[in-house]
């Protein structure tokens, strides 16, 4: 039987840097998110409540962006059905940023430099890097 994850994150931009975290878990730099759990209202709660858990932060969605739905684990190549689902966010409270365990850094990426291949970063930002959503 095959394993499904629904994960809801944030992208937020702000003067052409992205917001990203890192942790131990994966090799690449990634948006805060994660997956959807029993107590959340919808894919929206989820986005806002992973936000805050992550990196402290409090954000305001704009709107939907792009899903994007992946076969496998990109660190173990398990099979799977992982849907990332995406919301353009704006950042309330960029002072109190900080990592929260288990993410140990929270980072602001050039954009243009993520293009260049400066950086590794997650499939899905890559993806929305392509679709436009990420300029």
């Amino acid at each position: 039987m095959v394993k499904y994850i629904i994960a809801s994150g944030p992208v937020i931009i702000e003067r052409g840097k992205l917001l990203v975290n890192h942790d131990d878990k994966d090799d690449f730099y990634k948006l805060p998110g994660g997956t959807l759990e029993d107590y959340d209202k919808s894919l929206e709660d989820a986005c806002i409540r992973e936000t805050k858990e992550e990196n402290n932060g409090l954000i305001k969605l704009i709107k939907p962006l792009s899903p994007m739905m992946l076969r496998k684990n990109p660190q173990t190549g398990e099979p799977m059905v992982i849907l990332l689902i995406h919301y353009e966010a704006k950042l309330l409270n960029k002072k109190d940023l900080k990592p929260i365990d288990p993410i140990k850094e929270v980072a602001w990426l050039d954009i243009s430099e993520i293009k260049k291949g400066k950086y590794n970063v997650a499939p899905n930002i890559k993806f929305l890097i392509e679709k436009g959503d990420i300029k």
